[in-house]
């Protein structure tokens, strides 16, 4: 603090470069107590120039009552005096103008006396851009009105002048405390979000080690619940319904050959029926479309009727075969007409079926493919929550590398500002965490 009491205690040291190591921690601090010191210098000199301006405005009032009394000097014809009354009366409102819009604070903020000057200056352009012309027409009405008036102004603008330059260089360096002031908030802003990131990412690990422990579990339980007598027995169970399929499908691949040779005769059975040509009666219609559609359940109906009509219907040669189609479909219906061959094809098709149904049950009864599939889900949700983790540390991760970037652009903003401030030599020291 030595150094900065020598910064703000001697004038002439004002220029001068001095070494200086400030704590970032200290910093808000420091520019406080700078910023109120400072603000302090300059309130004596803000209130000097504020009475003085308040002088030259009182002044400038008494001047805009003389010019309203004034009486025109002599020898003056009617359209003159008409034209000058015109324009004193404008040059009157707009001196009152300056009056009524121009307040002077009753603070003594430096930053306020700023903004006061700035917003004066801009109330004393318009007045005299306003009142140029006038001015001109009433000098020769009213001439010691005039001078005075000119002067009153000028002295209104010295005095203006004279503020803002006697706290001009306090007030940049009161802006230059609240640039570093503001930076050191946005970098302890950037720092807080840094640490929040951090935390998450930390947090995001621990779910990532939890549901990776937890899928290790699941998988561990799946190995032992696959290498169980239990499961092997439902895998041999398996086997044995595939294979019962198996022969269930040799038994219905051999019913539809059985039908192969009269598949011609039945296309065209078909066709005439759906042309009413020549139409088949519901049952038999049925009975050919159980044929196309599921020999193994076609034998299983009583296909007497349908056999019939066929032969019929192949003999009288309504249905178009020739000869040697006729032959060899009558032939086939001789087959199917043999009850030995389709007892023993529909015998053993319902036996292996019931086979099946009783492997299924026994299977069904099993509570292993339960478990396994309640594992597997669970093996499922830790994959997906692992991968949806991960995406979340990856964002979370670039989040927190471009604010290590922003809190380094910052810094260097930091200093930068303090070094205008404070001397080129000044550095800013930052604890562990920073």
């Amino acid at each position: 603090m030595k150094f900065i009491e020598r910064l703000f205690g001697k004038k002439q040291e004002k220029e001068e470069s001095h070494s200086a190591i400030f704590e970032f921690r200290e910093l808000t601090s420091i520019v406080t107590d700078e910023s109120e010191k400072q603000e302090e210098k300059l309130k004596p000199i803000v209130a000097d120039h504020y009475d003085s301006i308040k002088e030259v405005l009182e002044e400038i009032d008494v001047l805009r009552k003389e010019l309203l009394e004034a009486e025109p000097i002599e020898n003056v014809s009617k359209r003159g005096e008409k034209l000058g009354d015109s324009n004193r009366d404008n040059v009157a409102n707009n001196l009152k103008l300056i009056n009524d819009k121009l307040k002077v604070p009753e603070d003594k903020s430096p930053l306020d006396a700023s903004e006061f000057y700035k917003e004066a200056k801009s109330i004393l352009k318009t007045v005299l851009d306003n009142t140029n012309r006038s001015l001109m027409y009433i000098k020769a009405l009213y001439p010691q009105e005039h001078q005075k008036i000119n002067q009153g102004l000028a002295e209104l603008e010295d005095a203006l002048d004279g503020l803002y330059s006697s706290i001009m260089q306090g007030i940049k360096r009161l802006e230059g405390l609240k640039m570093v002031a503001s930076d050191v908030e946005e970098v302890k802003r950037i720092e807080e979000e840094m640490d929040s990131s951090a935390k998450k990412i930390q947090e995001l690990h621990s779910r990532y080690d939890s549901a990776k422990e937890k899928l290790s579990r699941a998988d561990s339980r799946l190995t032992e619940l696959e290498n169980s007598e239990e499961f092997e027995k439902a895998r041999q169970l398996k086997d044995e319904i595939k294979t019962v399929e198996l022969e269930i499908a040799d038994i219905e691949v051999e019913t539809k050959r059985l039908f192969t040779p009269l598949s011609k005769a039945i296309s065209r059975m078909e066709k005439q029926d759906n042309s009413e040509r020549c139409v088949l009666s519901p049952d038999n219609r049925a009975i050919l479309n159980s044929i196309k559609e599921k020999p193994a359940d076609a034998i299983e109906q009583n296909i007497d009727p349908f056999l019939s009509e066929l032969t019929n219907r192949i003999e009288s040669g309504e249905l178009g075969l020739k000869d040697q189609m006729c032959e060899k479909a009558l032939k086939q219906i001789e087959v199917l007409n043999d009850e030995k061959t389709i007892s023993s094809l529909i015998e053993h098709r319902k036996e292996h079926l019931e086979e099946k149904d009783e492997l299924l049950d026994e299977l069904n009864s099993l509570s292993i493919y339960q478990e396994k599939e309640d594992i597997e889900k669970e093996i499922e949700k830790y994959n997906k929550s692992m991968k949806d983790v991960n995406n979340d540390i990856d964002s979370e991760s670039k989040h927190l590398y471009n604010l290590k970037d922003e809190i380094e652009k910052k810094k260097s903003d930091l200093l930068s500002n303090t070094r205008d401030v404070f001397g080129e030599e000044t550095e800013i020291k930052y604890n562990e965490l920073t």
